[in-house]
């Protein structure tokens, strides 16, 4: 066939895979950004890892049982007996009286609510358990004690007797919180039980006779301090006693109260008094003017009769010789002589009446300013009562103050005094504050034997060890299997990349043993076998033909049949004509999945064309045994004729081959050239399939020039050899270079069924 008179340059015009695959393309990339519900959690892939690791989970969990057991066991017969007692201390607060005491002087001393401060000091406990502990275990106590034991015991040292000894309180529960009882639980455990139950003994011993020892220096500090406060108690009292007496004898009075009522009325009283006495002086200031009216008017008489009682004699006298004048001038002349006689002792009366009249005038005076002085008497007293009420409230407030600081210090004196009598009672007493309420005990059992609190539970500790050793082998299985970052099943595949899985290819391991291809070519066209190694999957070629023309049954032949059969489905519009085959990473499958898919579809009779186009380490050539010495590199660089270049290999009528040719300086140069890309149109055009084989994708532009040419690109991962990372990097650079991306091949796939 010649194809020279068809090479045309089609740069100029648009390309058919663009036209046809362009939504495609932002579908697929559209898919690999939405997640799906299929990321969740699966327990399938549980499952698988438990499956993948077991190995190494059973080789982790037998290897630490072993060796824990082996610790556990010889640990187990190498335990020394250890027994353990206890007795329990009734713990009354160490320094209750003498803290009670100071807390509720000085509460009632501070001037607050004495009974509120008592209920207080009463609910809260007195004792610091955790400091009283540490008392308890302290040198000053337990070297004492430890002396007296080593009379029988001489290895008995401080540090292993506090070492053993532990101590906590009892605590019970309150609604949903714990409160501690006055109850101290001590024990001791050694590996005799002899010495536990003598050590015990001493304890007991020794912290009795410390809490009598406390008890009584408490007792005598609080009396020290009472006494120490009862001189200042005393002079306060005293000072004021003097301030109240002082107060009452400047202001004259026993009781404020009191006083108030009685300046009240005493100065209600006066007040009338001054009412009366007013209206009395006004009666008699108008009384005097009248007299002295009357005086002026010469009837001393009329004033006389005013005091009819004092100067009757004296009115009767003068009415008596008014009556003779007026008889005797009846019967005489007026210069008679009794007629004068008469006048002259009338004259005598009148002169004597004037005087009497004068008299009674200058008396009423004296009643005025007698009456005048006692008003002005009682508006003094009157003041001084009014000026008496307006301090009486500043005076009752000094007093009540005075009262009320006296009433306190005068109780807290009393109380301080009670409380001294109270606490050198009590320190003549001779008995014990703590009570113990549990004696020292080792446990025995119904023999009478102590019993040891070393029970080695080796099975048990054995049963834990399996289930921890089991756990954390299943954790390191686990482990292994995050570090190891590769791809295991299909499924995870499409997770990660959001890519359809166009083709899952098995495992098989037997197609190696096939015999190699025949070379030569019978008359009648006839399909041959072709049988080659895979790079990096060690699978042949395993396109195995019968002389009908049809293909072997076997999982690997159908797996590039169902290969071939959805790549063909994924364009709805129109059939793909040209692809490019790559892998992230070298040894992944990629030519093997080149070659099988293009046998494959020769296989049911489209005409392909297998282009190696991995011009830095051809490899096609060797697996179909082709002369290489021509190739992709001369049909670009050079005017060759296509006829001369393109093989087809023995046995087959539609597959047909164009080998690298030599390995060039700069592929990427020859590969991105017009040259190529019309030589890419001219293919597509030319064949029903075309087929490119490329250099690895992660670091080389070589897959993804091509790629951006034809319909797509299908991504060969090898199952468990492909890292994550590097699929994850190779679509990255696909995506940057705008390259279609059709699905993904997973190859080596070991649990496919037939």
């Amino acid at each position: 066939m010649d194809y020279d008179r068809h090479l045309q340059n089609f740069s100029s015009s648009p390309k058919p895979h663009e036209l046809q695959h362009s939504g495609s393309l932002s579908t697929l990339y559209r898919e690999r950004s939405e997640p799906s519900d299929e990321e969740k959690f699966d327990v399938a892939w549980l499952f698988a890892v438990f499956r993948r690791r077991t190995p190494i989970m059973l080789l982790v969990a037998i290897s630490l049982s072993v060796m824990a057991g082996a610790v556990i066991v010889r640990g187990s017969r190498q335990t020394i007996p250890i027994y353990q007692g206890s007795f329990k201390l009734l713990v009354e607060p160490v320094t209750a009286e003498g803290r009670l005491a100071r807390q509720y002087v000085m509460a009632r001393g501070s001037g607050g609510d004495g009974d509120l401060q008592r209920a207080r000091i009463e609910e809260t406990s007195l004792v610091d358990y955790q400091t009283l502990i540490r008392v308890l275990k302290s040198p000053k106590l337990m070297l004492p004690a430890i002396s007296k034991l080593q009379t029988e015991y001489p290895k008995l040292q401080y540090g292993s007797v506090v070492r053993n000894i532990e101590m906590t309180r009892i605590t019970v529960g309150k609604g949903n919180q714990e409160q501690g009882t006055k109850i101290l639980v001590v024990s001791y455990q050694d590996e005799n039980p002899t010495r536990v139950e003598a050590v015990l003994n001493q304890l007991v011993e020794t912290y009795l006779e410390y809490s009598v020892e406390e008890r009584l220096a408490s007792l005598r500090q609080g009396i020290q301090f009472i006494e120490a406060q009862l001189p200042a108690l005393q002079e306060k009292v005293d000072t004021l006693q003097g301030d109240l007496q002082r107060l009452r004898q400047n202001y004259n009075l026993m009781d404020p109260n009191l006083a108030d009522r009685y300046l009240s009325e005493h100065r209600l009283i006066i007040q009338r008094q001054r009412l009366d006495l007013t209206a009395q002086l006004q009666q008699q200031r108008t009384l005097y003017k009248n007299l002295q009216k009357q005086l002026l008017e010469k009837h001393p008489v009329t004033i006389l009769s005013r005091e009819a009682k004092a100067y009757e004699n004296l009115i009767g006298q003068i009415q008596r010789l008014e009556g003779e004048l007026a008889i005797q001038s009846a019967m005489f002349f007026d210069d008679s002589e009794p007629i004068l006689m008469l006048r002259e002792k009338l004259d005598n009366l009148y002169l004597q009446s004037r005087l009497a009249a004068e008299s009674v005038v200058q008396q009423v005076g004296s009643e005025i300013e007698e009456i005048e002085a006692r008003e002005q008497s009682l508006a003094e007293a009157e003041e001084i009562l009014t000026q008496a009420l307006k301090e009486l409230p500043v005076v009752s407030r000094q007093y009540t103050d005075l009262n009320r600081e006296l009433d306190v210090s005068t109780n807290t004196l009393q109380e301080f005094l009670a409380r001294r009598e109270a606490l050198r009672v009590d320190a003549a007493r001779n008995d014990v504050p703590w009570e113990l309420i549990d004696p020292p005990v080792v446990p025995r059992d119904a023999r009478g034997n102590p019993i040891s609190i070393t029970v080695p539970q080796t099975r048990r500790e054995l049963a834990v060890t399996v289930i921890l050793s089991i756990l954390l082998a299943v954790g390191v299985g686990f482990l292994v299997e995050v570090l190891h970052t590769v791809f295991h099943v299909p499924k995870e595949i499409r997770l990660a990349t959001k890519l359809p899985v166009v083709g899952v290819i098995p495992f098989a391991k037997e197609l190696k043993k096939l015999a190699k291809p025949v070379k030569k070519l019978s008359p009648e066209p006839a399909f041959v076998s072709l049988a080659r190694h895979s790079s990096g999957n060690r699978l042949g070629t395993g396109t195995v033909l019968s002389a009908t023309g049809r293909y072997n049954s076997s999982p690997f032949v159908e797996g590039f049949r169902s290969l071939h059969t959805n790549v063909r489905l994924l364009s709805s519009n129109s059939p793909i004509h040209s692809l490019v085959i790559g892998s992230a990473e070298a040894g992944d499958g990629k030519s093997t999945v080149a070659l099988h898919l293009a046998e494959a579809a020769a296989a049911i009779g489209q005409r392909v064309l297998l282009v190696d186009a991995d011009l830095r380490s051809p490899d096609l050539h060797t697996r179909l045994e082709l002369p290489n010495f021509q190739g992709l590199t001369d049909a670009i660089s050079t005017d060759i004729s296509l006829n001369d270049l393109i093989q087809r290999p023995p046995g087959e009528n539609n597959l047909f081959v164009l080998t690298s040719g030599s390995v060039p300086d700069d592929p990427i140069k020859l590969l991105s050239s017009k040259k190529m890309h019309a030589l890419m149109e001219q293919f597509q055009d030319f064949f029903d399939l075309v087929i490119y084989d490329t250099p690895p994708i992660v670091g080389l532009a070589d897959g993804s020039i091509l790629a951006d040419q034809t319909d797509g690109l299908i991504l060969v991962v090898g199952l468990a050899k492909t890292d994550r990372s590097s699929i994850s990097k190779a679509l990255e650079e696909l995506k940057i270079s705008g390259a279609p991306v059709l699905g993904v091949v997973a190859n080596n796939f070991k649990r496919a069924s037939s």
